[in-house]
């Protein structure tokens, strides 16, 4: 597998500022070391639109403690979505691996939706979230409100799990380099379909879904 660093996506980039932002006080150092992960990110091809910015201002606190004040979500790890899908054998499931940090999942996200209400009870689609990336003074919970102020805005919600793992964990487990990443499952719970790609549903997940519940009548 080629080494995570050189797939320059939204979510790595994010992770470069963050980290560089909480050396930079300490040591002055540090600020050429920042500028230099800033070119190099900027220079493999991460444009400005693929960052998702993802802070709560002050003036939308209270919409945002409305919002996760309703369970969109549960806290879980990859083996909470082997367990739905054995509990869901017989169904075609989708599983779309996001970040509130990548624009571009954020962009792909309603067509999950849509997928779900185009089959109904014939295909299972969930929501794996990993936002959590284990840095310093974040927790599992740290991203909730983006996470729920995000789904919120959705026409309706599917199975919503957020990984009490960190990112690096789940692209290891499930050999993934790239996010949004989108796992379709046969309805004996084969993994046959790893789609990394822009415009994944339109162009490999939607065909294949729709063969795969053609195949189960």
């Amino acid at each position: 597998m080629e080494p995570r660093l050189i797939i320059i996506n939204s979510h790595f980039y994010h992770k470069v500022i963050i980290t560089s932002r909480q050396n930079l006080m300490k040591n002055p150092i540090n600020l050429s070391y920042f500028a230099c992960m800033l070119l190099a990110a900027i220079s493999c091809g991460c444009s400005e639109e693929d960052v998702a910015s993802t802070p709560v201002d002050a003036a939308e606190d209270k919409a945002t403690v409305q919002v996760v004040e309703t369970p969109l979500t549960t806290m879980g790890t990859w083996t909470d979505i082997e367990t739905l899908i054995k509990e869901n054998r017989g169904k075609v499931i989708v599983v779309d691996i996001w970040s509130t940090y990548c624009a571009p999942c954020l962009k792909e996200f309603p067509r999950l939706l849509t997928l779900q209400k185009q089959h109904g009870d014939k295909l299972l689609c969930v929501s794996f979230n990993i936002n959590y990336a284990g840095l310093p003074n974040q927790t599992v919970e740290t991203d909730l409100p983006n996470i729920h102020k995000f789904l919120a805005k959705q026409e309706f919600q599917v199975t919503n799990i957020v990984s009490t793992e960190t990112d690096e964990q789940v692209y290891a487990q499930l050999e993934i380099y790239s996010i949004p990443a989108i796992l379709v499952f046969d309805k004996t719970g084969q993994r046959i379909g790893t789609v990394m790609e822009e415009a994944a549903y339109e162009k490999t997940v939607n065909p294949l879904v729709a063969q795969l519940i053609g195949a189960q009548k």
